[in-house]
């Protein structure tokens, strides 16, 4: 094992659009901590790339799997930082597996960072909804290691899907549950994405509740972005030195403005298509009308 196998992932499992970004640029001001700034999902992939969604069990990890992943996460860091610690990836497909993270990576933590379902729907619907620029697509492309074309040609596709389509169809958003492809051609597009949260938050659940306590921390992005006490909290469950280095980049940078945009967003039709889908769960959760 080299030097830098020896760092400590932190995986941040969330739906797409549940502040996994952002708490990553939180933790990554750290100096234990270093950050893979893109989803990588061709490196979680990897051999795997026939698969249609993203639901990988724990055998699907293979020895061959196990080495290569361990082996390429710590060389694809944004910056190298002396006497870092921590490695925090937060590729949002990892929802739908994180027993097979675990097979790969069992000294690994686990953060389950849960946003309101209404939220992220709307999130999420302006997401598919958006064409993917051209921009992005180029610099996303860089981070592909080209021995892998299988997954390169299809994640390209997938993208001119989303350019040239108006978010229905065969293109897809965010993390593929089992069935996606065929409820994005035949449902509403807020269904879809509903359930797109759903399936990702009950998946994580299941899966985590079956990795040892000391490993997992469930955070809600409610309470990150409305004080400091959950970010403090959970820079003690990581073991970071510099807590307060964290806490003063949280300071200059958090926005409370748009948690609630859903209110606003989300017409009666909408809302009860969405709650449908979701309200049990939204409800289980603690969020409440």
């Amino acid at each position: 094992m080299n030097k830098d196998e020896k760092l400590v992932p932190i995986f941040l499992i969330g739906a797409g659009r549940s502040g996994t970004k952002f708490l990553r640029s939180l933790l990554e001001a750290s100096h234990d901590v270093v950050a893979i700034p893109y989803d990588i999902g061709y490196v979680w992939r990897y051999g795997n790339e026939s698969f249609s969604h993203d639901e990988f069990t724990a055998d699907m990890a293979d020895e061959c799997v196990i080495k290569y992943v361990r082996k390429t996460l710590p060389k694809l860091v944004r910056e190298a930082k002396v006497g870092a610690r921590f490695l925090v990836e937060k590729s949002v497909p990892n929802t739908l597996r994180p027993e097979f993270l675990y097979k790969i990576f069992p000294e690994a933590k686990f953060v389950h960072l849960i946003r309101d379902g209404r939220a992220v729907t709307e999130s999420s619907m302006r997401m598919w909804s958006t064409p993917v620029g051209h921009s992005y697509l180029l610099n996303k492309i860089k981070y592909f290691p080209w021995s892998n074309y299988k997954y390169a040609f299809w994640y390209i596709g997938n993208m001119l899907k989303g350019i040239f389509s108006s978010g229905k169809g065969s293109y897809v958003w965010g993390p593929r549950y089992k069935g996606i492809e065929e409820d994005a051609s035949l449902l509403p597009l807020e269904v879809v994405c509903a359930r797109q949260w759903k399936k990702c938050v009950e998946i994580s659940e299941a899966q985590l509740a079956s990795i040892p306590d000391d490993q997992v921390i469930e955070i809600r992005y409610e309470s990150l972005v409305s004080n400091d006490s959950e970010l403090r909290s959970l820079c003690e469950f990581i073991g970071l030195s510099d807590v307060e280095r964290v806490l003063s980049n949280y300071q200059s940078s958090v926005k409370v403005s748009n948690t609630e945009k859903w209110k606003k967003t989300l017409d009666d039709i909408l809302l009860e298509h969405v709650n449908k889908e979701i309200g049990n769960l939204n409800t289980r959760l603690g969020y409440h009308s």
